[in-house]
């Protein structure tokens, strides 16, 4: 049976203290994450949103959406893809996370049926960032950023939440490749981190 429609949503805000410069501008092989995620993951979608500030250059088909919020958290991020989606179910990246196998994002949408979250669990730790939310969320999660409670697996004391342990996601992503970022590349070979240049960019 075919899934329902889903919206991919990546998280560029942030800056990357230990690179020197904004998350959304970091590479992998030459091609920038945004960009990579969204020529890997999105045909599994109906539309891609990043979530982001003066974030160019971005292929046509893709939306941005800004924090509706003033406080820096993901679950900010979340928020604002959330509200942004045309579909009730979506899926969360964030854009340090280069290497999310499209396998792994497409069974953890088929998991979310009567969910109103699927977060997998890896090495004993939620992985929220590269998880499934519905809409449904939302109402949580604004109580949440009002109180002033922002870390993100705080939603799931608020919703249904399906938690997908490890060997499952082993099935469909044997090495645990999808949840290595660009601060942790252990199993791949080490990304070259570098800032993307916009068109018309020069450092001269």
């Amino acid at each position: 049976m075919k899934r329902e429609p889903a919206t991919l949503i990546i998280l560029a805000g942030g800056e990357s203290k230990r690179m020197g410069f904004p998350k959304h501008r970091l590479t992998v092989d030459g091609e920038r994450v945004i960009d990579r995620l969204h020529r890997r993951l999105g045909p599994l979608f109906v539309e891609t949103i990043v979530v982001g500030r003066d974030i160019e250059d971005l292929p046509p088909d893709v939306q941005v959406t800004e924090d509706h919020y003033t406080v820096r958290s993901p679950l900010v991020g979340i928020h604002a893809g959330l509200s942004a989606s045309t579909t009730d179910l979506c899926f969360v990246v964030a854009c340090d996370m280069p290497y999310v196998e499209p396998a792994l994002a497409e069974f953890l949408l088929n998991q979310a049926e009567g969910f109103g979250a699927v977060v997998p669990v890896v090495r004993g730790y939620y992985e929220p960032l590269c998880s499934a939310y519905r809409k449904t969320c939302l109402e949580s999660i604004e109580r949440l950023i009002t109180g002033d409670v922002l870390k993100v697996s705080e939603i799931y004391e608020h919703v249904i939440v399906s938690e997908i342990a490890e060997r499952r996601i082993r099935e469909h992503d044997c090495d645990l490749h999808s949840f290595a970022n660009q601060n942790t590349t252990t199993g791949k070979a080490k990304a070259t981190v570098r800032p993307h240049q916009p068109a018309g960019f020069s450092t001269t």
